[in-house]
């Protein structure tokens, strides 16, 4: 005979992981394209110039550049990439110094007799 009751098991004691939502890149940093700029749910954020989005809501840039947003209506901001302007300034390499001309030595000789 048992001397404890039997325990029923509890229909609680579950849980799932958290989806990671959020902005994944913030404003004026660089991205590569591809890259997810913003995992979301709905619509809170908007596509902008060369930005897409996904199936599951989530914006990316089309292509690589500086993310910007911009607001365009009533609590609605719109994300938009611009491609990076290449800087056309010719890197100089920087001026070798010229070698210090060593002379050479003079040979020590001995001490003159006294």
């Amino acid at each position: 005979m048992a001397h404890t009751k039997a325990q029923g098991s509890s229909s609680n004691g579950r849980d799932s992981h958290g989806q990671r939502l959020g902005i994944k890149r913030y404003g004026s940093q660089f991205v590569n394209a591809g890259e997810i700029i913003v995992r979301q749910r709905g619509t809170k954020f908007l596509p902008g110039t060369n930005v897409s989005r996904s199936s599951d809501d989530s914006l990316f840039a089309r292509v690589s550049g500086i993310v910007t947003f911009e607001w365009v209506r009533r609590g609605k901001q719109q994300i938009s990439v611009y491609p990076k302007v290449a800087e056309t300034k010719e890197a100089k390499a920087p001026a070798k110094k010229a070698a210090a001309k060593k002379t050479p030595a003079k040979a020590k000789t001995a001490k003159a007799d006294k």
